[in-house]
C-alpha cells in the first residue's frame, strides 16, 4: 500500500507545502509539538526557516493543518469502506480496517492527530477538531446501534463498546510494524472479530 499524500487546498496543491506538512508530521510524531521547532522543520525539508512562512503563519498552523487533514482522511476512509455493506458486523470490521489503513499509509499524520489535540491553542480550530473526533466515534456508535436494533447484536453499552474497539485500534498503532508478519488491516479485523463475539446475543437453548 502506497503512502498517502495530503492535499492542502490553501496552498493550491503546492508540492513544497505538502513536503512541509509531511516532514512536520514525522517530527511531531517522533518528538511532540513542543519538541519540534520551525528550524527543525526547515532542516528536514531542506529549506531556510524563512521560506516556511510563505506557506504557513507559524508552527501552530502547520500542526493544526496536519491534525485536520489526518482526521478528514480517516473519516473519508470509514465512509468509503461502509458503502454496500448491510450487516453491522461487516460494517464494524470495515470501520476498523479503515482505521488500520490510515495507520499503515501515514503513521506520522495519524500519531500527530491522535496525540496533538491538547496542543491546539486556537479555540475555533480546537472546536473543529473536537467535532471531527466526536463525529468519527459517533459513526461507530451508529453502526453498533443499528446492529442492536436489527437484533444482530445484544443490548449493550454502545459508548463503551465503541471505545473498546477504538482503544484496541489505537493501541495496535503503537506496536504494529510495516515489516511484521501481518498487515495492519488483518490485525484490525482480528481484533474486531474477537470483540464482536461479546456483542452477539446468547444462543437460544
Amino acid at each position: 500500500m502506497g503512502n498517502w499524500e495530503p492535499t492542502f487546498d490553501a496552498a493550491g496543491g503546492n508540492s513544497r507545502a505538502t513536503e512541509i506538512l509531511r516532514e512536520s508530521a514525522k517530527l511531531f510524531a517522533a518528538n511532540g509539538y513542543d519538541g519540534t521547532s520551525m528550524q527543525d522543520i526547515a532542516a528536514a525539508v531542506g529549506i531556510k526557516k524563512a521560506s516556511i512562512y510563505h506557506f504557513f503563519a507559524d508552527k501552530a498552523e502547520i500542526h493544526r493543518t496536519i491534525v485536520v487533514l489526518s482526521l478528514t482522511r480517516l473519516t473519508e476512509l470509514v465512509q468509503d469502506r461502509q458503502r454496500g455493506l448491510e450487516r453491522a458486523a461487516d460494517r464494524v470490521e470495515a470501520f476498523a480496517r479503515a482505521h488500520a489503513q490510515h495507520i499503515a499509509e501515514s503513521a506520522p499524520f495519524y500519531f500527530t492527530a491522535a496525540l496533538g489535540y491538547n496542543e491546539i491553542i486556537d479555540p475555533a480550530a480546537k472546536a473543529k477538531v473536537q467535532r471531527m473526533r466526536d463525529g468519527y466515534e459517533e459513526a461507530l456508535r451508529g453502526i453498533i446501534r443499528d446492529g442492536i436494533q436489527a437484533g444482530e447484536f445484544r443490548e449493550l453499552d454502545v459508548k463503551l463498546a465503541a471505545r473498546a474497539i477504538i482503544s484496541c485500534l489505537n493501541w495496535m498503532a503503537r506496536w504494529w510494524r510495516p515489516d511484521g508478519a501481518d498487515s495492519a488491516e488483518k490485525i484490525a479485523s482480528d481484533y474486531v472479530k474477537l470483540i464482536i463475539r461479546g456483542f452477539l446475543p446468547d444462543p437460544i437453548e
